[in-house]
């Protein structure tokens, strides 16, 4: 044959051929078929026969698209087993156990897997998660404390970043509102104000308050947090009719196995957003706990907004406050978006106003005048009603694995309150549940709170509603045909690109520092009608550069009062503030505060001296501390009193804040800064002395004094000054030290003094102070030995272990039996004393309180505790020369 008569059949077979594959097209059984194969391709593991189906039932009877919905039912059933190395599609094989996990207790399953792969994979879930982890930083503090202190997991917070993207001024379709998108009549039910002034769902601090006790409201029913999660989206009715519709299903007599979420939705008995809201929270979580494991450690959060608080009167305008604080309007808004006009409500007394902690100060001081010369209008005039942009999170799908949660909650804290949804029985899991009908008159689904609505994430094709069988590849083909790019591909996933970055308000304050150590700060405001002054005694909370100002805002401890003068009468003003502040650092003064230590610990001291031997405790500690020592007062064991320890502590704090150098004056008004400073170098020129705050050394020499009393033998003590609390490092040291020498297992002095027959009992012990502690030794000589005979075996005992120090073997043993008693401590600060706690957990809460962290320093230092260090610490201590006898001598 020749090659052009060759070539001429070939031509003619192929047009045949493909005229006949076009014909087959035309079928609809041939497209399913084609499809349907084409998806297998992609997806191997759709090959597999769902258990559900009948093996019997002839496919040629079933419909064209019956074949396509059979093998989607099946893929989103898998979609919800618990997830597998492979869904990770890590191309270096790293396994599912290399990612932090986590806190949330809900199963991983292949759908979470999916949407990890969407946040950390895809340019636009990239773009997402980076979007609303910048934006988290703002909130985040805040909600995981509320969380913490009502014993939830931290990682709920990420539930704030699928319902509104952290906008607490998100307002979705359904008219869902605020950082965790309530409902009306949910925010009702949890104290929500909503009027035309306010709308404390966007609140920050009481939605964060409310979602807190709405999700722990959830779990206490529910069990667990899959299904908390999703009553949350769905609603209470929603999850228990499909729960009750799984127990109708089983076989009579079936062990009642507890329901999760993950059989809801493998039955499709959830509501679609819903069985793709759960599985997202936790894929989020699973991300921002694995930035750098997936390329994303160069996103950054947001610095937290540090929120201070002032009251104002009702119906006070914005700008006013505003312009007191030398902030703009919008930034206030920004701490206050539950304000929907241009002042606070013009009812129901003083209102609460959050605004940047640095800015409290100046607030206080210049409020007063502003507001004398404002006119509050008619409070219905002029209203500003902000327009909320309507947000709403991504909707893809997703959901996660771990251990069914039934972990007791902790004791409900006071602030969240009691539990406001109804009892019910959960289906399945017990006697037959309540009727729908008994659980009042708007039911079950009450607390609602809504995502989605039409805003979202959106399918891309209808018969594919979970995009099981789409690749990226063609989710970016749609996206194209759709013109969907950039801005337009963000709405489509239900995102608002975050507002822009508010710029630091400007300080208009001049600073210098008088020579008595007080910080002036000056502003000049010619417009301003009356000049304020306020003085501030705050705590040592950093300086500002180049002065020794204070430069935090509220704290423990804090003291202000403000005058307002007319301009002419600046210096009247001045000499009014430097007398109200000397009268506020005179109450901290050296005898001011031996007074208040006595007047603290007198029902210590009158124990003391009806007590056998206790004169003897009394008279070592006012030889330590005698008058004019700044430990005036002190009275050995008083801080075993808890209400006694509140007392000492509070005033130990007290002349910690009383200080020249941490009082500021502020001054606002049209005054000029060099008039101000003349008058405040000759005004404030004298101020009381600062209490004396240098560390306490040792006793200056050794001292012995003796105590007659009605009692059946002689005893003595022994005591040094030793390093106190706020030295963490040696006063660790000395607490092991004195656990060495006479711990009950075998210590070295009752080993050296009490196995030898010398003394009938030896204890050591340190009663703890802030700036000193004291290290005593008590010896009650043996028959037929005295004190005189005694005392030599003492001190050779206690030079040897002051030369030699200790061996690692003893340091280990101090260690973890100090550690386990700091470690109850630690226990009794949240709750209860705990069982064989030491004496001093009695005041835990309060320590903690004024000197937070402080147990925890102590274990640190305690795991450092090396033998160099304590030799160190004991040769400056316990030294002859420096300690006090008390003798106390049966009368």
């Amino acid at each position: 044959m020749k090659p052009r008569v060759r070539r001429a059949l070939l031509v003619s077979g192929a047009l045949l051929g493909v005229a006949g594959v076009l014909g087959a097209l035309a079928s609809p059984s041939m497209r399913a078929s084609i499809s349907a194969g084409y998806r297998a391709f992609r997806d191997p593991t759709l090959l597999e026969r769902p258990a559900a189906e009948d093996p019997a039932a002839p496919i040629s009877r079933r419909a064209p698209g019956e074949e396509e919905s059979r093998l989607l039912d099946a893929a989103i059933a898998k979609d919800f087993e618990k997830a597998t190395e492979g869904d990770l599609d890590d191309p270096e094989g790293a396994a599912l156990a290399t990612l932090v996990m986590p806190d949330l207790r809900v199963p991983v399953t292949r759908r979470t897997m999916r949407f990890v792969r969407f946040f950390a994979k895809t340019e636009g879930g990239r773009a997402i998660f980076g979007d609303r982890y910048q934006r988290s930083g703002r909130y985040r503090p805040m909600i995981e404390h509320t969380l913490r202190e009502a014993g939830l997991p931290e990682d709920l917070v990420w539930l704030a970043a699928v319902e509104s993207g952290f906008d607490p001024r998100a307002v979705s379709p359904a008219g869902a509102a605020g950082l965790f998108q309530f409902m009306p009549e949910t925010g009702a039910l949890y104290g929500l104000d909503q009027s035309q002034w306010v709308d404390e769902r966007r609140s920050l601090r009481r939605s964060t308050v409310a979602a807190v006790a709405h999700l722990r409201d959830l779990y206490e029913r529910f069990g667990r947090w899959d299904l908390a999660l999703a009553a949350y989206n769905a609603g209470i009715e929603a999850v228990l009719r499909g729960m009750a519709k799984v127990a109708e299903t089983r076989p009579p007599g079936a062990p009642q196995t507890p329901i999760g979420f993950a059989e809801l939705a493998q039955q499709k008995l959830l509501p679609e957003e819903t069985a793709n809201y759960v599985p997202q929270i936790v894929a989020f979580a699973i991300v921002a706990s694995n930035r750098a494991r997936f390329g994303l450690d160069g996103v950054s959060a947001d610095p937290s907004l540090e929120m201070g608080e002032i009251a104002v009167p009702e119906g006070t305008r914005l700008r006013t406050i505003a312009r007191s604080a030398g902030i703009p309007t919008r930034l206030l808004r920004e701490y206050n978006p539950e304000l929907l006009r241009d002042r606070t409500p013009p009812f129901g007394g003083d209102y609460i106003i959050h605004l940047p902690a640095e800015r409290v100060q100046q607030t206080l001081a210049a409020f007063p005048a502003y507001l004398e010369h404002e006119r509050v209008d008619d409070p219905g005039a002029d209203p500003v009603v902000e327009t909320a942009t309507a947000m709403r999170a991504p909707q893809v799908p997703g959901f996660d694995d771990a251990e069914e949660d039934d972990a007791p909650l902790p004791p409900r804290p006071s602030p969240i309150g009691r539990n406001r949804l109804p009892d019910f029985v959960l289906p399945g899991q017990g006697p037959a549940a309540l009727s729908m009908s008994s659980l009042g008159p708007m039911g079950a689904k009450l607390p609602y709170v809504s995502i989605g609505g039409g805003v979202g994430w959106q399918p891309n094709r209808p018969d594919d509603p979970l995009a099981v069988f789409a690749t990226e590849e063609r989710r970016a083909q749609a996206a194209h045909a759709k013109g969907l790019g950039g801005a337009a591909l963000e709405k489509q996933l239900g995102f608002i690109p975050p507002a822009a970055r508010l710029e630091p308000p400007p300080d208009n304050f001049q600073r210098f520092v008088l020579p008595s150590g007080v910080a002036m700060r000056v502003r000049e405001d010619a417009a301003a009608p009356r000049v304020a002054i306020t003085i501030r005694i705050a705590p040592d909370e950093g300086k500002f550069a180049g002065t020794r100002e204070p430069a935090g805002e509220a704290g423990a401890g804090e003291t202000r009062h403000t005058i307002t003068v007319g301009k002419r009468d600046l210096d009247l003003g001045l000499e009014l503030a430097a007398g109200r502040l000397r009268l506020l650092l005179g109450e901290t003064s050296g005898a001011q505060l031996a007074s208040l230590r006595r007047f603290s610990a007198l029902p210590r001291r009158r124990a003391l001296e009806s007590m056998a031997y206790g004169p003897a405790w009394l008279a070592l500690g006012d030889a330590l501390f005698p008058a004019g020592h700044p430990l005036e007062g002190h009275v050995l064991g008083a801080r075993e009193d808890a209400a006694v320890a509140r007392d000492l502590l509070l005033a130990e704090s007290m002349a910690a804040e009383r200080t020249p150098t941490r009082a500021s004056v502020t001054v606002i008004g049209d005054v000029s800064r060099s008039r101000v400073e003349d008058l405040a170098k000759r005004i404030f020129a004298t101020m009381p002395a600062p209490a004396d705050t240098r560390p306490i050394g040792p006793h200056p020499r050794e001292e012995r004094l003796t105590v007659e009393q009605n009692v059946p033998a002689a005893r003595a003590l022994y005591g040094w000054i030793a390093p106190g609390e706020e030295d963490v490092r040696d006063h660790a040291a000395m607490r092991v030290a004195m656990w060495i020498l006479s711990s009950t297992k075998g210590g070295r002095l009752d080993r050296a003094l009490v196995e030898k027959g010398y003394a009938a009992e030896v204890r050591a012990m340190l009663d703890a102070g802030s700036r000193a502690s004291v290290a005593v030794v008590e010896i009650v000589p043996a028959v037929p030995h005295d004190l005189a005979a005694v005392e030599p075996q003492l001190d050779a005992e206690i030079d040897a272990f002051v030369q030699g120090g200790p061996t690692g073997v003893e340091i280990a043993y101090a260690v973890a039996h100090l550690k386990a008693g700091l470690k109850k401590e630690i226990a009794s600060q949240r709750g209860p004393v705990v069982q064989n706690a030491p004496k001093f957990a009695n005041s835990a809460r309060i320590r903690e309180a004024l000197a937070p962290g402080a147990a925890e320093a102590l274990i640190e230092e305690l795991d450092k505790m090396s033998v160099q260090t304590m030799k160190t610490v004991l040769r400056r201590t316990l030294a002859r020369g420096h300690r006090v006898v008390v003798t106390t001598a049966p009368r």
